[in-house]
């Protein structure tokens, strides 16, 4: 198994003085939380996509257990994650796990993920959106639409960025990023609308962690509910 970390991005929106998956919550930075969740279900090899300050971020995880691959994104002030991940897509073979670096997140729910037997299984938590969030609808458990385009009004959740898949919609996954690049010029949008089109392929499970602590960090107001509201409840 391996996981796929997308570090790339300035988050300009935050203002901070670090890469956003260096922010303290709780006593630990974002992306080492998610290693030492990730570490503790197996998994060892890690590929992280780097862009912004990339040297700080390849020392902030200089010593930490498991293999390192870096994949660069220089192109990371005028891409967002479709891109990010069409160049990690090489490594989109067998069991993947999937996280954007500035979401944090619950070891339980890595745990529940990889507890789920579907082809692909991703994390939503079930409340009201708005235009901000990576939507989802949902019928009998599984994803049928994914992206940020949904209409609030539609959607059954928003899904937090973390994911689980086998090697079949991990390769299909792969395959459809190079199309949407290569093909459609597509560098700008976010790596859902490729999910998207493999939502009638495969069965992509809509794993419910509305219970679990976990927050994606865009603004300040994030970064502050995170460290005061969501760090209390995390398991160590």
């Amino acid at each position: 198994m391996k996981a796929i970390i997308l570090a790339a991005g300035a988050g300009r929106r935050l203002g901070a003085a670090v890469p956003k998956c260096m922010l303290d919550v709780g006593g630990m930075s974002i992306i080492h939380r998610q290693l030492a969740a990730l570490s503790a279900e197996g998994i060892e090899e890690y590929v992280v996509v780097v862009g912004y300050e990339q040297d700080r971020v390849r020392e902030h995880l200089a010593g930490r257990p498991g293999r390192f691959t870096f994949v660069v994104n220089e192109q990371y002030a005028s891409t967002n994650t479709v891109y990010s991940l069409y160049l990690a897509a090489s490594y989109l073979t067998g069991t993947c796990w999937y996280t954007n670096a500035d979401v944090v997140f619950d070891r339980r729910l890595i745990r529940r993920l990889a507890d789920d037997s579907s082809p692909a299984a991703l994390a939503v938590q079930n409340h009201p959106c708005g235009e901000e969030e990576v939507k989802v609808i949902v019928r009998e458990g599984l994803v049928v639409r994914i992206g940020k385009a949904i209409l609030p009004a539609e959607a059954g959740g928003e899904f937090l960025g973390v994911a689980r898949l086998n090697g079949d919609v991990a390769a299909a996954l792969a395959r459809t990023l190079s199309e949407l690049v290569e093909q459609q010029g597509v560098i700008a949008d976010y790596f859902e609308r490729g999910l998207d089109r493999l939502c009638g392929e495969f069965a992509i499970r809509a794993v419910d962690v509305t219970d679990l602590p976990c927050h994606e960090i865009d603004f300040p107001a994030d970064l502050k509910k995170a460290q005061r509201e969501i760090a209390p409840r995390l398991e160590e």
